[in-house]
């Protein structure tokens, strides 16, 4: 309820500590996860597609699984929805150091798996049984809180970027009159920043409800892909819209 309210005074105040804490984040899985690549440097055979070609025809569910992995894909839909705030200057200074801190992760993650549990395939069987967790397994001991703490600040950080995406996606809408005109508020000097009162309160309750019929974050795995894909989709019918109506070919 907070974090929805406060969105209204924008982030002015409080986004200069927005950078160093996500660099803290995407340096902290970057580490974990070179640490963690010497478990079982077999993980670079992920780098040819051979495997991924024959992980889809051998295994039935393969397809299914794609969706674990457009997943992967959703901090680039993060940080090109919140264009508009943070300036393309930006996101294409930090992008090289943000997609090499995630595949870095990534391999330190399957290297661990590979390693220590045979590289079986992670289902939420074996998750229960086991209580086992990729990202949070490659923690020492003694830095599991402060990991967790870290994670959760940049949750919530990466929170604040898709609402404020969402409200430039629906003033892109209205510009391009695909959707009913809202009143949009500027709660900063920076123009780029905007705030959408009904939008936001929409948010908020859809937000409520999914944590109220979901309960379990394991639960709502499909829900966030769905949702991410949609973000996306909308994305691509704006940008098609726009290039049909300024004729750019």
């Amino acid at each position: 309820t907070l974090f929805f309210f406060a969105l209204q005074f924008g982030t002015g105040s409080i986004g200069v500590w927005f950078g160093p804490i996500m660099f803290v984040w995407f340096s902290m899985l970057a580490i974990l996860g070179f640490v963690h690549i010497f478990d079982d440097l077999s993980i670079f055979r992920a780098l040819n597609p051979y495997y991924a070609y024959k992980f889809l025809a051998t295994y039935p569910s393969g397809f299914w699984l794609l969706g674990a992995v457009f997943l992967c894909t959703t901090g680039a839909e993060a940080l090109y929805s919140d264009l508009g705030h943070c300036g393309r200057g930006n996101i294409r200074a930090s992008w090289s150091f943000v997609k090499a801190s995630l595949l870095i992760n990534y391999f330190g993650q399957g290297a661990s798996l590979i390693s220590h549990h045979g590289g079986k395939l992670i289902t939420p069987e074996l998750k229960a049984q086991t209580g086992l967790h990729a990202f949070y397994d490659l923690m020492p001991q003694w830095f599991i809180i402060p990991g967790v703490l870290i994670a959760t600040v940049a949750a919530i950080i990466a929170s604040q970027a898709m609402i404020a995406g969402a409200f430039t996606l629906i003033s892109e809408a209205m510009r391009l009159n695909l959707w009913p005109r809202l009143k949009i508020v500027y709660p900063s000097e920076e123009r780029g920043q905007l705030f959408i009162p009904i939008m936001n309160n929409l948010m908020f309750a859809g937000c409520v409800f999914v944590v109220l019929y979901f309960r379990e974050s394991s639960k709502m795995e499909a829900a966030y892909g769905l949702a991410f894909f949609v973000t996306m989709f909308m994305t691509t019918l704006l940008l098609a819209n726009y290039l049909v109506i300024h004729r750019v070919t």
